[in-house]
């Protein structure tokens, strides 16, 4: 059965990348690499990675100590300097990543029905949110439908999930949170 292996490389080298991307572009750090030397980022990127690693053991019983080897080898990757990855490339298209079955709120709605600690994950979508790249056009869309949406609507339509769901509160409060800030 490949399904833990894919959700293994789905949620934590695409989910850990992204956190970079938007906890380092929320900062003004540019380079993957810069933004995981920054002591407050990487703690939150591990924090991240962290919640899924326990989703992935508790779903498909991965081994906590080979899971903590597989995240400690994915950000030795992003921490390397001699890759060129930016936030600005790797943050694109955050309306498709905040969606349902993708990188931050597929993991963080299974941990969340589970009783797993989302604090992270839902912060890493708060970072999402305050992407804000003129040359993307998902960005633009994303400022535009915060402006635009109440805090309700916008997280329904962009995460998929039901207003029931246990983590539609906590991204309920994310969404708002942005909201305050560009008003």
């Amino acid at each position: 059965d490949l399904a833990p292996y894919i959700e293994r490389k789905l949620f934590t080298v695409n989910t850990g990348h992204a956190t970079t991307a938007y906890h380092g572009a929320q900062a003004g750090i540019e380079k993957i690499s810069d933004a995981l030397a920054d002591p407050a980022i990487a703690a939150k990127v591990s924090a991240t990675l962290e919640e899924t690693s326990a989703l992935l053991e508790a779903v498909h019983g991965l081994d906590a100590a080979d899971l903590a080897d597989y995240r400690a080898t994915i950000l030795r990757r992003f921490a390397n300097p001699e890759l060129p990855d930016t936030a600005q490339r790797v943050g694109r298209q955050p309306l498709r990543k905040l969606s349902r079955h993708e990188r931050f709120v597929g993991p963080a709605a299974a941990a969340a029905e589970r009783g797993l600690s989302t604090r992270a994950l839902v912060g890493a979508m708060g970072a999402a949110l305050a992407f804000d790249e003129p040359d993307d056009p998902q960005s633009v869309e994303l400022q535009q439908r915060l402006r635009a949406e109440d805090a309700a609507t916008f997280t329904a339509s962009v995460t998929g999930l039901e207003n029931d769901h246990p983590l539609f509160a906590q991204v309920e409060e994310v969404v708002r949170a942005r909201q305050a800030e560009l008003r």
